[in-house]
């Protein structure tokens, strides 16, 4: 899918994993440092208590050290602490377990073992931490501190720790689309600018927010690639303009000579020789015409004097412009477009375009032409359909390049510029140009947007 490809989704994705794992490392290290002090906390208890009471057999002798033992049993005010004292020939001396525990060590430096103190036979055991000891007699010593309370601390913590986690999913999720948000906000001012500056108009500036930062910087390099690109044009246009009114001068001057030359010359070889001549000035002149047409088309001269135009109205007047010369042809033009059917368009340029279509329609299709046009899903489809014998598909972008002849269509006169020229009025109205086929001919469509009935506009 293309959305795993997007560089904005592959951010929200880092943006999101990132949090997430910002939030398990601190929750992790949290749990970690909790669990182990806890737990370090209970362990130095019962160490502390074995000290003591080792301290006191070396000092003092056995029956010093049971003493102690029951004291500390007694004065425990929490009854938190397990301690069992044995002879050397294993007999309890003191302390609140019946007996040693079975499984456990004479050395175990730290362990937990579930046990039932002496005076609890009757309840569930209880999880305890150990430190047992083995004195060079043989008389064994089992200190401990009930770590239940400490575990269950645990359990809860764990559970909180989930709960952060799952609540931190949604929470990073939304953070990691505001972050996409806010970046396609600062793009989407780049990409309307590209859009309008694509569709011709030329004037169309990227505006900063003024943060100064690396998007600003793109907009302002664009503007001025822009404002670079526009003078370029518009020098084009000025070179291009004067280049055609200065062809045009001189093409018109010969067209006259030869015109008049014709009318005064008796030798029909020579009469015909001119009228070619004369024929070619007119395919010069045309072709002049076309591709200044074309480039005026493509840098979006025009625009600002768009009209409402009636589509069926206008494929109605072409039919009858051209009902005669399809006649003495053996072509039929038929219409088929409802009434309504507006778009906003130059009129002579838009007549332009279906004029070189139904020309070349005229010259390459067969003896039927259908100029149709329908709305569909607020655009209008304009139709030129012949029966001829149409493009073939792999040629069919050649045929849109500026002077393309097709190898079947170099015996009949042209200049190869009337699709070039509607690709580029389509490109002028935001619109496209499609090359299809009829089975059998050619089906040229001109898509243009739609616009709303206007009533009493004239076209």
């Amino acid at each position: 899918m293309r959305w795993r490809h997007s560089v904005i989704w592959r951010f929200a994705a880092l943006v999101f994993l990132m949090q997430i794992a910002c939030v398990m490392l601190a929750l992790g290290a949290v749990h970690q440092f909790t669990s182990r002090s806890v737990n370090q906390a209970s362990r130095e208890v019962a160490v502390s208590l074995r000290d003591d009471i080792a301290a006191t057999y070396a000092a003092a002798g056995l029956k010093a050290a049971a003493a102690a033992v029951r004291f500390r049993i007694a004065t425990d005010p929490a009854k938190s602490s397990v301690i069992l004292l044995l002879d050397p020939r294993g007999q309890r001396i003191a302390g609140n377990l019946s007996g040693w525990p079975a499984g456990v060590g004479l050395s175990e430096s730290w362990r937990h073992v579930d046990l039932r103190r002496s005076k609890q036979q009757d309840r569930e055991p209880q999880t305890m931490g150990i430190v047992t000891t083995r004195f060079p007699d043989g008389t064994q010593l089992l200190t401990g501190h009930v770590v239940e309370n400490d575990l269950r601390f645990g359990g809860y913590l764990e559970a909180s720790l989930v709960g952060a986690v799952l609540l931190a999913i949604p929470l990073a999720g939304c953070a990691a689309f505001v972050s996409a948000a806010i970046i396609k906000g600062r793009l989407r001012s780049v990409i309307e600018a590209a859009g309008a500056v694509g569709s011709g108009d030329m004037e169309r500036r990227i505006k900063p927010t003024g943060s100064g930062d690396m998007f600003d910087a793109l907009s302002e390099e664009i503007n001025a690639m822009l404002d670079r690109i526009t003078s370029l044009m518009n020098e084009m246009r000025l070179v291009t303009d004067g280049l055609a009114h200065d062809l045009r001068s001189p093409l018109t001057r010969m067209r006259a000579v030869l015109d008049n030359a014709m009318r005064h010359s008796k030798d029909e070889e020579s009469t015909a020789a001119l009228e070619k001549a004369l024929e070619e000035g007119d395919t010069l002149l045309r072709m002049l015409d076309a591709a200044l047409l074309i480039s005026r088309a493509e840098a979006g001269i025009g625009r600002d004097s768009f009209t409402p135009v009636d589509v069926g109205s206008l494929l109605q007047d072409f039919q009858e412009m051209y009902d005669v010369l399809a006649e003495d042809q053996g072509v039929v033009i038929e219409v088929n477009a409802p009434a309504g059917l507006m778009v906003r368009s130059h009129r002579e340029i838009f007549g332009q375009v279906l004029s070189n279509l139904i020309d070349n329609a005229l010259k390459y299709g067969g003896n039927r032409i259908l100029l149709s046009a329908r709305r569909q899903d607020g655009w209008v489809e304009i139709r030129v359909t012949d029966n001829g014998p149409g493009i073939a598909e792999d040629h069919r972008q050649e045929a849109l390049r500026r002077f393309a002849r097709l190898d079947s269509s170099r015996h009949i006169s042209g200049a190869g510029l009337g699709l070039s020229l509607a690709a580029a009025v389509a490109h002028l109205h935001g619109g496209t140009l499609t090359l299809g086929d009829a089975a059998p001919g050619l089906s040229v469509s001109l898509t243009l947007p739609a616009m709303a009935d206007e009533p009493g506009i004239s076209t």
